[in-house]
């Protein structure tokens, strides 16, 4: 879906609430954490602190990226929400690294853990990422908001890891269960995150947009029209939504106008590329 400044302000409108909630509950689980002794919830409360960062950061992102271009920055603030969803997938490798190293010294050097408080502390963090997750579920869907409900969604795993693993302790005493839940959550997360890492860095690097081809637009421009060569093709894109595509063509036809347009509207026939996002350059 288009990410113009039509469909932001509901956007900006469930960021400020899904951040509000989750930083409130983040300061709670911490506290809670530290009392009961569980690194699940320690690092729930953890995960929720960066998830709180996230969406302010994803907030910021949404209302930056629908300032107007300028003579210095020609495709405007676009750009602002892949650099916003790069910063948020990243946290959610390193956090869940730091997780895991400490479920590594936890299962070296146990210490008691109160399974009750844990259970409430887990069944409460359940209901308030439940909550974000639905607020967040009605925004229009983009880059940047797929990396806050990640955030979202790794969170939720947690919390219903937290609540297993306290019952688990309650009845069968199993200890050992907090810092494996820790480290078999984390894992998951560090998936989601280094696919949002990735999405955003190909942007950020001007690489292929995905579902583009350069060999498929050079196919169509040349198929049948001996006339012409084509040079190069270029094509990148200022956010996922927005993709742009530069064509550089020989061409021994004199007729150059007329070849800029077929060549625009062809190539925008195939690809939904704009016309207006296509640049021709004819020899």
């Amino acid at each position: 879906m288009s990410t113009s400044t039509v469909n932001k302000p509901n956007n900006k409108r469930l960021l400020i609430v899904a951040a509000s909630l989750t930083l409130f509950f983040a300061f709670l689980e911490i506290i809670y954490g530290v009392i009961s002794g569980s690194l699940m919830i320690i690092g729930d409360g953890i995960h929720m602190s960066s998830d709180a960062f996230s969406l302010i950061l994803s907030l910021i992102a949404a209302v930056v990226a629908t300032r107007a271009s300028t003579s210095q920055k020609t495709f405007g603030y676009k750009r602002f929400e892949p650099i916003a969803a790069f910063i948020n997938g990243l946290t959610l490798i390193i956090v869940p690294i730091y997780i895991i190293i400490e479920a590594i010294n936890r299962m070296i050097t146990p210490i008691n853990i109160n399974p009750v408080q844990m259970f409430v502390v887990g069944i409460i963090g359940l209901v308030i990422n439940a909550i974000v997750g639905y607020v967040l579920s009605k925004g229009q869907s983009n880059l940047n908001m797929r990396s806050a409900i990640l955030h979202v969604f790794a969170d939720l795993i947690t919390s219903l890891s937290a609540v297993i693993v306290s019952l688990a302790i309650m009845f069968y005493g199993l200890n050992w269960l907090d810092p494996i839940g820790s480290i078999i959550t984390s894992i998951i997360i560090i998936r989601g995150g280094m696919k949002i890492t990735k999405e955003s860095f190909n942007i950020l690097m001007e690489g292929t947009p995905k579902g583009y081809s350069v060999d498929t637009i050079r196919q169509i421009i040349q198929k049948d029209r001996k006339e012409i060569t084509v040079e190069d093709v270029k094509l990148w894109c200022v956010n996922e939504e927005e993709v742009y595509t530069m064509i550089r063509i020989t061409s021994r036809n004199k007729l150059v106008n007329d070849i800029h347009t077929a060549i625009k509207q062809i190539v925008s026939n195939s690809t939904n590329i704009p016309v207006e996002h296509i640049y021709v350059d004819v020899n």
